[in-house]
């Protein structure tokens, strides 16, 4: 199996990073200038997009365990993306806490704090759903 195969095998699992797509290609080869090649393809095809990438993320993380700025970040940073996120935290905080229910307010902010929110966001949730 050549190293394109192997990409479009890994990518069609769910979209990818770049520098997913790099780190995988180097378990199979250690020849440098085959990889650059294959990424080079693979971005013209535009079946590696960093943008996209990112937006799915997000979206993806936000839907199904909302999570704050800084985990977020710090997970697109862990893909090779270097990106501000901008979403409503505020919104997702609450998104997050009507899921969890948690019985006390000390519950909810150590949950919130987990879930790599700020705590400007964790106070204003907070003080709106346990007052």
């Amino acid at each position: 199996m050549n190293l394109i195969d192997s990409a479009l095998k890994f990518l069609s699992f769910r979209p990818r990073s770049r520098a997913e797509v790099e780190r995988f290609l180097k378990t199979k080869t250690s020849d440098t200038t085959s990889i650059n090649q294959t990424i080079s393809k693979l971005e013209k095809s535009n079946l590696i997009n960093d943008e996209d990438f990112a937006k799915w993320l997000i979206e993806s993380r936000s839907r199904s365990r909302p999570r704050g700025v800084r985990l977020l970040s710090q997970e697109l940073k862990q893909k090779g993306i270097n990106v501000d996120v901008k979403i409503d935290e505020p919104e997702l905080a609450q998104k997050a806490l009507a899921k969890k229910h948690p019985k006390s307010r000390e519950q909810a902010i150590r949950f919130l704090q987990y879930r790599g929110f700020s705590w400007d966001t964790i106070a204003k949730v907070v003080k709106k759903s346990y007052n």
